[in-house]
């Protein structure tokens, strides 16, 4: 055989090898889409129409084109089997505002305090705690509460509840989280309570300091309330808890994140359809996670008789000003609308709260959503 037909050879068994490479490649993108879409199709899905979801009239074009903007709810509910799309699920006693830059991939989360007191989207809107809203009037009254008093366009949501956060974790192979001394005895009374409701056993944790937790206790540490700085301390534990999780989840293998999705698609109830779900997904280690903070982001907490300890906003249109600077930093066409400006005066006639932003009343500043001083 001549040299010119060993090389003729050798080309067509490498383009063979490559067809065959190929081949193999594709079958395992298909076979892993196949796995995903399976299990997506266990989860609650949200089937109400976008369009029907009200926004806000003030929302800009860099809002829609530049970011992805969607909700994120804790649910605090003890019943198993709780169809989460609809009201009377619970209270939701963890939600974030996640804000997603298109362009640059980067992460912002905010959590709207839990006894954050704003205008309800009932048929007789009143003040009260945003977390009475899931309550009454499910995720998308939610949504269409945070859209409404703070200038938004969420149109998409996603919930859990304990058993949903627990099992995630557990199939991450856990989380890294700092745990101080302070916390050690509300996460044990907390995990006592879950191991009972959830069905789901822990042992404790007994010791202070870095350390991996199970997916019990990392639901526990992410619930604790009456340790630090009430609930503005334990949204920082729960923003901790994602940022975790989404490290941990980018350093997982497919056998790891296929398992998570079992565990926990039946447990999620979301508005997002499954080929707006896959973009995400394949754009996991393209993400980065930024500053976090909470809001009302300067606020005053009075007692208002039978409606209890509330966060009030100092005031609501100056909270929603700075609001925007943080998630949308770029977009210099915000202008807040007349109907925040209404609600604001709402808040200020009913709780003679009416001061302007100020430093002085902020709980906390942006920090690093992975910071271990969480």
């Amino acid at each position: 055989m001549s040299k010119m037909q060993k090389k003729r050879k050798t080309k067509r068994i490498l383009i063979i090898l490559g067809i065959e490479l190929l081949i193999v490649i594709g079958l395992i993108i298909a076979w892993f889409v196949s796995r995903i879409n399976r299990s997506m199709d266990s989860m609650q899905h949200d089937d109400t129409k976008k369009e029907d979801i009200t926004v806000s009239d003030a929302v800009t074009e860099v809002m829609e084109s530049d970011y992805t903007t969607i909700a994120l709810f804790g649910i605090d509910t003890r019943e198993s089997n709780v169809d989460l799309t609809q009201p009377g699920a619970g209270h939701s006693d963890a939600i974030i505002i996640a804000s997603i830059n298109n362009k640059t991939k980067e992460v912002k989360l905010v959590s709207v305090y839990r006894d954050a007191f704003l205008e309800t989207t009932t048929a007789t809107p009143n003040n009260r705690k945003v977390t009475e809203m899931y309550a009454l009037g499910g995720p998308i009254g939610s949504i269409e509460t945070l859209n409404k008093n703070l200038d938004l366009n969420i149109t998409d949501y996603i919930a859990v509840d304990f058993t949903a956060l627990t099992k995630a974790i557990d199939a991450l192979g856990g989380v890294t989280i700092n745990v101080k001394e302070k916390e050690l005895n509300n996460l044990n009374h907390n995990l006592e309570e879950q191991n009972e409701v959830t069905g789901i056993y822990s042992e404790g944790v007994w010791s202070a300091g870095e350390q991996t937790l199970n997916g019990a206790q990392a639901t526990a540490y992410a619930r604790i309330r009456k340790v630090g700085n009430n609930d503005f301390e334990r949204t920082q534990r729960q923003r901790a808890v994602i940022s975790a999780m989404i490290d941990k989840a980018k350093q997982s293998d497919i056998k790891s994140l296929t398992s998570a999705m079992d565990e926990v698609f039946p447990l999620i109830a979301t508005t997002m359809e499954k080929s707006q779900m896959l973009s995400m997904g394949t754009d996991l280690l393209s993400y980065s996670l930024g500053d976090n903070t909470g809001f009302p982001l300067a606020n005053e907490t009075p007692t208002l008789g039978s409606k209890g300890s509330v966060v009030v906003p100092a005031n609501l249109l100056s909270n929603v000003k700075q609001l925007h600077l943080f998630l949308y930093p770029e977009d210099t066409e915000y202008t807040p609308s007349s109907e925040v400006q209404r609600i604001s005066d709402s808040i200020t006639n009913e709780t003679g709260i009416g001061d302007e932003f100020t430093e002085d009343k902020t709980t906390e500043e942006p920090t690093a959503t992975n910071s271990s001083d969480q």
